[in-house]
């Protein structure tokens, strides 16, 4: 007979719960899969409400309650099983194990126990737990600690902060903040403070901004929400350095170590080991992600505090440093707030400016590694690792400036100016290389490589008369040392600054010139450098017979060094030669391969001007509302980098643009521009392959997301279906094309009429007198069908409820019902018919319609394989069919 009614000890919240909605139904499915489920995670990262909250949507699903065991307050290990008696009124016995007397209580009870922040005391709690699953079948246990018990049996739940905004989210659209819980719990926690509290277009930037910053951790939230009353968000974003004093205002927690954010993380810093608290210290110095390797290197070395793989790992089993998710090798983080309080421990110590010296030259090395390997075929591994220790570079460069050590900044920003370049950050790499050239106190040789990278830069920004003078620099240094690689590189920047500059004479002389040194220096890469500069400067002139020619020396010279970025660029520059003189398939070839070198890169620059190419293709086509979408795509990611566009490729593009308003119309061709301009770059990227004729390329696996740049997908195209006796007569864009009537595109008009709409398969089946399979019968009335379809969309909407908050009893309930509604559904297809065996029914009609909708696609991706692809990737079939417009190529049909 069970020991306890049914009952619990929860407290009633004291503020609403916010977000973490999938989090709570994948936690409770895991306590109906697994007797024992720890959430580990972060000082504030909001374990005991998510735990919380969780226990008391289990209140009904347990005969013998849900009790709430509260264990921060608890300092002697040896009164932990007397604390969970004391909860659950389980009396001592003289002589006999508490931990005994507890498992005979509740040998027969069907319970969950939660235990709250068991962090200080992992060992009782682990013994007591062990002993408690081992003997009491019943019972479930939820635990909350910043470190995992190590008990057989246990499943462990990582909570994570709150989902927070990139950069650049909220700054134009506030609304965009709405979709992330960070930010919808600052709203729900700042408007507690301060009731005329709002998101606005002004404040809704700040909000991200201090989101972000704070890692989502709801404790951090709640703090900063709370000051709005006495500061501006702007301020609270700003004073975040010394987030401490900031935030040191007392929640109304009732645990002491859960009042204020210093109070959080000296709780958790407290139980660290001597050396795993001098580690996590020396972390500190690392911004962003970090490789093991680099902690061996920097927070190891002759003064290491210990095994540093050991003591990483120890560190992350309790919750202070993070294993970033991603491809290759585990990348680690501390988070900001954690960050903080490690640097400030590391400042009062004497061990700062030698482990941040030793981080600058570590991070110099690396750059100067990747810049002599980029030349080559691993240039992608080279930006990749680069990309990763962005954060890094960064405050390696700012250290170094900041003490003055203008030679090591100037070696390091000129190491890393082609990354800035082909990833994109134009204006950030413009002012580090500025600032470490403004002494002039450095070695000739490094400071040629670092002035060739700001005339690299501001060419490609537009600041033409920075880039010319810059070169010159460069110029007149190489010649002084005898420089002969620096020189031809200056030499290329030079002209090409004159081909932007639109004098073209002086352009081809520089180049060639340019040339001339490459082949001296013997650089393969230089020289092949120079051939595609003066291809460039052809097209410019319109010599495009001398370009194309230009063009496949240029490729074949670079081909032979196998650096990826140089390949993209040569292929794209003979495209742009080749269709000028009208070679439109050969343009397509080139343009589909420079788009998946590009892409493949992650260059921006590049995939610009490839979405302006496949624009310029499908105007020749006419196709003029693609390749307005197009032109406007590439607006969008030039703009989004800073790049300035080179004037002929401007020409080229007004020239399509007044050709397209002539077509269409200037309304229309602007419209439709605007709406490109609007499409992220995946989006734009789905563009060029449906132009291309290509299957989508692989979307960036990033481990943070390029920047959004979609408020509104590519505008609908337009697309007939009509019956013309025997023949269905499908018209789009340029297509007409007739298909003999089948049951397949019988059943796609059915499904196109409601789109996002599901439908039954046996009502497509047997919608038509055609279609009625063998023995089926007649069809339900249509009565009858309504009144099923009502009964088995409230019983799916009973099931998927019951799954979200994992009532595994009410589920079973739900689904035997729709079981027993779909045999009888079977029969009344039959009624008046012959006998069947029902099941055997239902999977025909499903398999019957499948087969026909198939077949009727591939039908039609042999007529227009856009629409094909399309509906490919926008038809569902099944038990039930569905039609789910695609986004990438959106269709609005008319019948």
């Amino acid at each position: 007979m069970a020991a306890y009614r049914r009952t619990d000890n929860l407290p009633a919240p004291l503020t609403t719960f916010v977000g973490r909605r999938q989090e709570l139904g994948e936690i409770g499915a895991s306590l109906e899969q697994a007797r024992l489920v720890t959430l580990t995670g972060a000082g504030g990262a909001g374990k005991s409400r998510l735990a919380l909250e969780v226990a008391a949507r289990r209140t009904e699903r347990h005969q013998d309650g849900v009790w709430l065991v509260e264990l921060a307050g608890l300092a002697d290990p040896v009164l932990v099983a007397h604390t969970v008696a004391g909860v659950l009124d389980v009396p001592e016995q003289g002589g006999r194990p508490q931990s005994a007397v507890l498992t005979e209580r509740l040998r027969d009870c069907d319970m969950l126990i939660f235990l709250d922040s068991c962090e200080h005391l992992l060992d009782p709690v682990a013994r007591l737990v062990q002993d408690l699953l081992a003997g009491c079948r019943g019972l479930r246990v939820l635990i909350t600690s910043r470190e995992r018990l190590g008990v057989t049996g246990e499943k462990l739940w990582p909570v994570a902060g709150l989902s927070a905004p990139p950069d650049g989210v909220g700054e134009a659209d506030p609304a965009q903040g709405f979709d992330f819980d960070a930010v919808q719990l600052f709203l729900d926690r700042a408007t507690a403070a301060d009731p005329g509290f709002r998101l606005t277009v002004s404040n809704a930037a700040a909000i991200a901004d201090i989101c972000r910053r704070l890692d989502g951790l709801p404790l951090a939230i709640e703090l900063a929400a709370a000051r709005v009353n006495s500061l501006g968000v702007e301020q609270i974003s700003r004073r975040l350095d010394n987030r401490f004093g900031l935030l040191a205002v007392e929640s109304r927690d009732t645990l002491p170590h859960h009042r204020t954010l210093r109070g959080v993380v000296e709780w958790s810093y407290r139980m660290l080991s001597a050396p795993e608290r001098e580690l996590f210290d020396r972390l500190a110095v690392f911004a962003g992600s970090f490789a093991e390797e680099s902690a061996e290197a920097i927070a190891g070395g002759p003064d290491s505090p210990g095994d540093i793989d050991q003591l990483l790992s120890r560190l992350v089993d309790k919750s202070l440093v993070t294993v970033v998710p991603g491809r290759g090798a585990s990348r680690y983080r501390l988070l900001e707030t954690l960050r903080a309080y490690g640097l400030e421990r590391l400042e009062d110590g004497e061990g700062a400016e030698p482990l941040r010296a030793r981080h600058a030259a570590y991070f110099l090395d690396l750059a100067e590694q990747a810049w002599e390997r980029y030349r080559g075929p691993e240039q992608p591994d080279c930006l990749d690792r680069l990309e990763a220790e962005h954060s890094n570079l960064r405050v390696a460069l700012d250290w170094l400036l900041t003490t003055q050590d203008f030679e090591g900044a100037v070696r390091l920003a000129g190491a890393l100016a082609p990354f800035w370049d082909l990833r994109g950050h134009y204006a950030e790499g413009h002012v580090w290389l500025d600032r470490a050239l403004s002494a002039e106190a450095t070695s000739p040789e490094g400071r040629v490589r670092a002035l060739n990278g700001l005339a690299t830069l501001a060419v490609i920004q537009g600041d033409l008369p920075h880039a010319t003078s810059t070169c010159a620099d460069a110029v007149e240094l190489s010649r002084r040392i005898g420089d002969l690689r620096g020189l031809a590189y200056a030499l290329q920047y030079l002209g090409f600054a004159a081909v932007c500059a639109d004098e073209l004479d002086r352009a081809v002389e520089l180049l060639e010139e340019s040339l001339v040194v490459a082949r001296e220096s013997a650089d393969l890469w230089l020289v092949g450098w120079s051939y595609l500069f003066l291809t460039t400067a052809q097209v410019a002139r319109q010599d495009f017979r001398s370009a194309h020619a230009l063009a496949e020396t240029a490729y074949a010279t670079l081909r032979e060094t196998g650096e990826p970025e140089s390949l993209a660029w040569a292929t794209l520059t003979h495209a742009m030669a080749t269709w000028a003189l009208g070679g439109t398939e050969d343009t397509r070839v080139r343009v589909a391969e420079a788009l998946q070198r590009f892409w493949t890169l992650k260059a921006r620059w590049g995939l610009s001007e490839v979405v302006c190419l496949a624009g310029l293709l499908a105007a020749g086509k006419g196709n003029w509302k693609r390749a307005a979408g197009l032109l406007g795509a590439s607006e969008t990611i030039r703009d989004s980098v800073g790049v300035a566009l080179v004037p002929f490729v401007s020409e080229f593009m007004t020239t399509v643009a007044a050709d397209g308003r002539a077509m269409l119309g200037t309304r229309a061709f602007d419209a439709a521009r605007d709406r490109g301009r609007q499409w992220s770059i995946d989006v734009a990227a789905r563009a060029v392959t449906d132009e291309l004729g290509l299957p989508p390329l692989q979307p960036y696996d990033d481990e943070e997301p390029l920047p959004a740049m979609d408020v509104e997908e590519p505008s609908p195209d337009g697309a007939t279906l009509r019956e013309e006796g025997e023949y269905w007569v499908i018209t789009h864009g340029d297509h007409t094309f007739h298909l003999k009537d089948t049951l397949g595109v019988g059943y796609l008009r059915r499904l196109l009429h409601e789109p996002d709409r599901e439908l039954l398969a046996l009502d497509l089946a047997g919608a038509d007198p055609k279609a009625v399979l063998g023995d089926a019968g007649p069809v339900l009335d249509a009565q009858a069908k309504a009144q099923y379809r009502h009964r088995l969309g409230e019983l799916a909407d009973d099931l998927e409820e019951a799954e979200q908050w994992s009532d595994a009893g009410r589920a079973e309930r739900a689904r035997s019902e729709i079981d027993a509604l779909t045999e009888q559904l079977v029969g009344a297809v039959g009624l008046g018919g012959r006998d069947r065996k029902i099941a055997s029914a239902t999977e025909r009609a499903r398999l019957n319609v499948t087969k026909a909708l198939k077949s009727a696609i591939r039908r039609i991706a042999r007529e227009d394989p856009v629409l094909g692809r399309h509906l490919e990737r926008s038809v569902r079939t099944g038990t039930y069919c569905c039609y789910a417009p695609d986004p990438a190529t959106r269709i609005v049909w008319r019948f």
